[in-house]
Formats: structure tokens, sequence, C-alpha cells
């Protein structure tokens, strides 16, 4: 009876053995949590202010992570899956800060259109999230060696934005949003469980954006065309900005497919006015790799558990057997 129970107890801790998943390595590192300053101005500036929530570094890593599986181009990027994602995210983690540097600077912004951009912060913000995501052992594959993934390939820009038309300070000095603002906040928000909008609630989402640039009289400034420009992608990505912000989980994907539909359109003199689906028909913020990396992960294990399993009992039965004869 004794040679059974301890057989038993060997294949037993053998076959949990092999259908326990593989454990990933966690390195526990000691980062300072990232806070954002009252008055980002008084902060160090050679720093960059981010926000970095858990849900940032998986949204990122499932659309621009090295690590990909199950395809032929491994080493290669796909813009308009990584891009929109890695921006969406990162002006979540920047919204504070440009909306507080906003309100400190308004008027100076408001003074004139004439006067030259503030400073950039895109280089040393694409620094910190590199760093950051080096942390939790994800890496952005560069194209070549000379070009950085979020400022020179996917040309994502962080600077205090200028939008009088659509944000202003009230008497409290709080920052507040127009009607269009209110409108563009009802437009992309979803209802849906896992936060998706669709292709019809994003273009929804996507013309409400564009209302943001017109002033109270329905007019938009046309008074020099590269001004103009600047001032209008402004006024949208702050639009962005203010809803993630506001409610990042409830935005995150609806925002990140208009900035998709934005960036697609750089070369385009006219203003995108649908959305469109991924190449692999797959919701921006989730990779279909990942999908697949879960999937075979899990059919192989459950597969050998059985195969043990099974192979135990069948020596089991083979060994009463022949005890009883």
């Amino acid at each position: 009876m004794s040679f059974f129970t301890t057989f038993l107890f060997i294949i037993f801790h053998i076959t949990a053995l092999f259908a326990l998943p593989n454990p990933v390595q966690t390195e526990v590192l000691s980062v300072p949590p990232a806070t954002i300053p009252a008055f980002p101005e008084q902060s160090d500036i050679s720093g960059c202010p981010l926000d970095l929530p858990d849900q940032l570094f998986h949204g990122i890593k499932s659309a621009c992570g090295s690590n990909t599986h199950h395809r032929p181009d491994t080493d290669q990027l796909h813009r308009t899956r990584c891009c929109p994602v890695l921006a969406a995210w990162l002006y979540s983690a920047y919204s504070s800060t440009a909306l507080q540097a906003y309100v400190t600077k308004l008027p100076l912004q408001t003074a004139s259109y004439d006067m030259p951009l503030l400073p950039d912060d895109s280089e040393t913000c694409a620094d910190t999230l590199e760093k950051a995501l080096g942390s939790r052992g994800i890496e952005l594959r560069k194209p070549n060696e000379t070009c950085d993934v979020l400022y020179c390939y996917c040309g994502i820009r962080l600077h205090p934005f200028t939008c009088p038309e659509a944000f202003y300070v009230n008497s409290r000095g709080k920052l507040v949003g127009s009607e269009n603002v209110k409108k563009l906040e009802k437009d992309c928000f979803s209802n849906s469980i896992n936060g998706y909008a669709g292709l019809a609630g994003c273009s929804k989402c996507l013309n409400s954006l564009h209302s943001l640039k017109e002033d109270k009289a329905g007019r938009t400034n046309i008074s020099d065309e590269r001004t103009s420009k600047m001032q209008n992608r402004d006024c949208e990505l702050m639009g962005l900005t203010w809803l993630l912000n506001k409610n990042r989980t409830a935005y995150i994907h609806t925002v990140s497919a208009v900035l998709r539909a934005l960036m697609t359109s750089t070369l385009d003199a006219s203003d995108p006015q649908l959305c469109f689906l991924n190449s692999d028909g797959m919701p921006l913020a989730v990779d279909s790799s990942e999908i697949n990396d879960q999937n075979s992960s899990t059919i192989p294990t459950i597969s050998l558990f059985h195969y043990l399993l099974l192979l135990s009992l069948l020596y089991l039965s083979i060994l009463v057997s022949f005890t009883r004869y």
C-alpha cells in the first residue's frame, strides 16, 4: 500500500510541475514614484514629469514591444499600430503637466500667435519614457541607429498647447472647456464594457474634435497657413489630452483610434473624417500577437499534463492487474 501511495505522490508532483505556466521573472526596482508637480515650471527643467500607470506599460508593450512572435517581420515596427497607441499613452501621462502649463502661461499664449514656439519637451520625455519602459523589460526597437521611435519615427511632439478658442481659465483660476469641448466629451465617450467605441464612435469623436479649432462664431482662424495648421493641431491634441486627463480608462481606446486617423493624414491637406480598422482587424490597444502568444503557451502545457496523467493511470492499471495474480 505504501508503494502505491509513494508512486501517486511522485506522479502528482511531476504532473503538477508541468501543468504550471512558466513563471515570469520580475525584478523589483526601486523606481521613484512618478508625480506631477503643482507648477511644472518650478520643477527641474531637465526632467519630464510623467504619470506612468501599469496600464501604460501593458498597452505600449502590446502595440510596440519587440518581443512579438508568429510574425515573419519581428524586427520591424508597425507604424499604424504602434505610433497611435504610444502617442495616446504619452499624452495621457503628460496631460496634467500640459494642462497646468496652459493655465500658468495662458496670458503669454493669448497675446499673439506670431510668437516663437515654447520649448519642446519631446526629447526629454522620450528619454524618460524609454528609461521607464526599460526598467520593465520593454524595448522600443528603433527602425535604425539614428532614429528613435517616439520622436523621430512616430513624430510625437510634446509642448504647452495653444487653443483659446476651446479652453479658457474661469474666475476661480480653473481651466474649463467651451461648449464644443463638452460635446467632444460626449461624442468620444464609450458606454461599451471594453471601452471600444467602434468605427462609428471613433468617426463621431474625430469630427467633434475638428470643431475645437473654430471660434465662438464658428469661424476658423486662417490668417497664416503655417500658424493656422499649428494652432489647429494644437487644439486637436489639447482636446484629446483633456479627455485623457478627465477619464483615461473611458477615452484611451477611442483617442488612440482618432490619433491614428490624424497621423495617417499628416501629408493630406484636408482633415480626416473617418476612422478605420487596423490591418489585422484588432483594436489598437491590443496586439493580436499577444493573444496568439497566450494561446500557444497554454495548449502545449495542457497537452503534456494530460499525457503524463493518462500514462500514470495506464501504468497503475497494469500494476494492479498483475498484483491480483
